[in-house]
């Protein structure tokens, strides 16, 4: 009797362990994208990634650096594979925003774009042309190393300069368009 009832019991134990299997039940939830995620700190206003460089004594001093994280995310439940994407300054589009800024009637999240000027590869350490999230990882960063000292030598308080970064051409999966632009704004302080 005892047989009996194990083998029932190990068959009810089955039978459930299928269903919590069930493929439906099992379903991928959302769709496997990439996107920057400090695309989304400002998310429904802007793509714009703030940094302020202060002119204190101790900011200006030769040498001095601020940093500033940059990076990819990759969303979705699939397995975590390895993927790679490119990571580009893309300074046309600074000039598309420049030009939408100059219309009449242009919302006010373009009017940084009326002064602002595109940040000069000397101000700041080169980036990477790649970016390579690992095995059994979601995301990979790399680090925006701005130079401060030869910043606010050059330039005066209240100016704008502006990095704008684009993900594009991934190895593997797809990329979230409305998130794969990060407008750097780096702004010159007290």
């Amino acid at each position: 009797m005892k047989k009996i009832y194990f083998a029932v019991l190990a068959l009810a134990c089955g039978l459930m362990m299928a269903a919590c299997s069930d493929p439906a039940l099992d379903a991928e939830y959302g769709n496997t994208l990439i996107y920057m995620p400090q695309a989304a700190h400002n998310i429904g206003v802007d793509n714009n990634l703030n940094v302020n460089v202060s002119k204190s004594a101790l900011n200006s001093a030769p040498g001095h650096q601020t940093e500033t994280t940059l990076g990819i995310y990759r969303s979705g439940t699939a397995p975590k594979q390895s993927f790679s994407v490119d990571l580009k300054i893309v300074a046309d589009t600074l000039a598309a925003a420049k030009a939408i800024a100059m219309t009449a009637g242009a919302p006010a999240k373009y009017d940084i774009y009326k002064t602002g000027i595109l940040l000069d590869p000397l101000y700041y350490d080169p980036l990477p042309e790649k970016l390579t999230v690992e095995d059994g990882n979601r995301q990979a960063t790399t680090k925006l190393v701005l130079h401060d000292g030869d910043l606010t030598a050059t330039y005066p308080v209240g100016q704008t300069l502006l990095l704008p970064v684009r993900i594009e051409n991934p190895t593997k999966y797809e990329i979230n368009e409305s998130l794969a632009f990060t407008m750097v704004v780096v702004k010159i302080t007290d």
